[in-house]
């Protein structure tokens, strides 16, 4: 357990007009700090762990009473940070937080930096940096699937796999090492074939863990999905529509839309991000050629791709153009308009056609659920059951991991000393120990906690 020698405090709730708001304090001076500014002084002192107590804050200016609160004590180590701690609930608003927070640093606390609570409860052992990733996860969540990854890695289902995993590598480093401390020939004690089994197993269970970061990515991040048509297909109707408001401007005259806009929509527990970008055509406008540069790069990089075309026009030269740049991505051919009379004969693309009025608000339940059944084919090996890795981050170090037991193998089958084995095993040990935060350095630690708000 750390131990700091500041105590710090911070608003963990948004200031502005509410009902009320928290201030949290902790660290060794945090019941003490408090009682300068509290009053009856006596309740808080004979508080226990995990008590509220009801009083008024005072204002040093001669000890008026500043608000009336509730004041919730827990004692180390049974806390958020495992320090001593007190959270202040006090009425809402602007100038009580403030003042309340101003009071606490006049009284010898420190205003916490981002994500400093968190920072001090995974630094004291309460949570591993993969519950503290999760944690982030969970405040950042946009749907209930999103949500449901978060919560069970904050329960530690993806810490307790790679904690298995580290068990398994501990084996073979053991195994190893009892070769090498007392072997007394060339002959091993172990079988080799055994040892090849194993490692291949545990590279498997990595790769497994690996590749669940691109679901991981589209269930926490959302779906990338980018509108491209020519211009005046009803891209941006059928943006609003999707969204149900209004974001983006509606004209009859082509070419509106010149930057990116971006909106997110949850579609059945699936958070999707739409972009709705300028339309594709040769223009000779230098601002209209910028937004339709933008918005092949955005469809580029986009996770799949509504294809608009206008029901109540031919396909022409510019629609063929178009299906040559997204054919290669997953994509929904979306034909608009579909509520005014069909010059469409026969569509000369790939692919089932979605029929709809972004106008009417027709057919959009059915393009709902095709881009669901695109989203479940992206991440086909999904349940809820699933280990899911959701940052680059962890995937990084799993990979460093897999690329250690890859090492090892190629020792292995070249017949190379052991030590250097025994190296490799040691290696991805320590990426594992790296993923869960037990080897880690100053610098991870702010780039992760700095995510978070000062009151967290």
């Amino acid at each position: 357990m750390s131990e700091f020698s500041e105590t710090i405090c911070g608003i963990s709730t948004p200031i502005g007009r509410g009902a009320l708001s928290i201030i949290r304090v902790s660290g060794k001076d945090a019941i003490s700090i408090v009682g300068k500014i509290f009053t009856p002084f006596e309740k808080l002192k004979k508080a226990k762990g995990d008590s509220i107590i009801h009083g008024w804050l005072q204002s040093s200016l001669k000890k008026k009473n500043l608000d009336e609160v509730l004041l919730f004590v827990f004692k180390s180590p049974s806390s958020y940070t495992g320090e001593d701690m007190v959270e202040i609930s006090t009425h809402g608003g602007t100038y009580i937080p403030k003042k309340v927070l101003q009071l606490l640093v006049d009284n010898g606390a420190r205003i916490a930096e981002k994500g400093e609570f968190t920072r001090r409860r995974f630094l004291n052992g309460k949570m591993s940096l993969l519950e503290a990733e999760a944690l982030l996860d969970v405040i950042e969540a946009k749907t209930e699937k999103s949500l449901l990854i978060a919560e069970e890695n904050l329960k530690g289902k993806l810490h307790k796999q790679i904690e298995k995993v580290k068990k398994d590598f501990l084996e073979i480093k053991t195994l190893i090492e009892a070769d090498l401390d007392f072997g007394e020939s060339d002959i091993l004690s172990f079988d080799t074939r055994e040892l090849i089994r194993k490692i291949k197993n545990l590279k498997v269970k990595l790769k497994n863990i690996s590749n669940s970061y691109k679901r991981g990515k589209i269930l926490v991040d959302g779906f990338r999905l980018a509108i491209i048509g020519k211009p005046n297909v009803g891209k941006s109707s059928l943006f609003n529509t999707i969204l149900k408001e209004d974001r983006a401007i509606v004209t009859e005259i082509p070419g509106t839309t010149r930057d990116l806009l971006e909106g997110t929509v949850d579609i059945q527990g699936y958070p999707v991000i739409l972009h709705d970008m300028a339309g594709i055509r040769p223009s000779g406008s230098k601002v209209e050629k910028i937004g339709i540069d933008r918005a092949l790069n955005m469809a580029r990089n986009s996770d799949g791709i509504l294809f608009v075309i206008d029901a109540s026009e031919k396909i022409d030269k510019a629609d063929k153009e178009i299906f040559k740049i997204i054919s290669k991505k997953p994509f929904i051919l979306v034909a608009n308009k579909s509520d005014l009379k069909k010059k469409i004969k026969k569509i000369p693309f790939t692919g089932e056609v979605i029929w709809v009025s972004a106008k009417k608000h027709s057919g959009i339940d059915k393009l709902n659920k095709v881009i669901i059944k695109m989203i479940e084919e992206t991440i086909p090996d999904y349940t809820e059951e699933s280990i899911t890795c959701t940052t680059e981050r962890q995937k990084e170090k799993i990979t460093n991991a897999i690329d250690s037991l890859s090492g090892g193998l190629e020792i292995i089958k070249e017949g190379k000393d052991l030590e250097l084995l025994a190296f490799e095993i040691d290696e991805a040990i320590n990426s594992l120990k790296e993923l869960t935060g037990e080897i880690t350095s100053e610098d991870i630690l702010d780039k992760i906690f700095s995510n978070f708000c000062i009151g967290k």
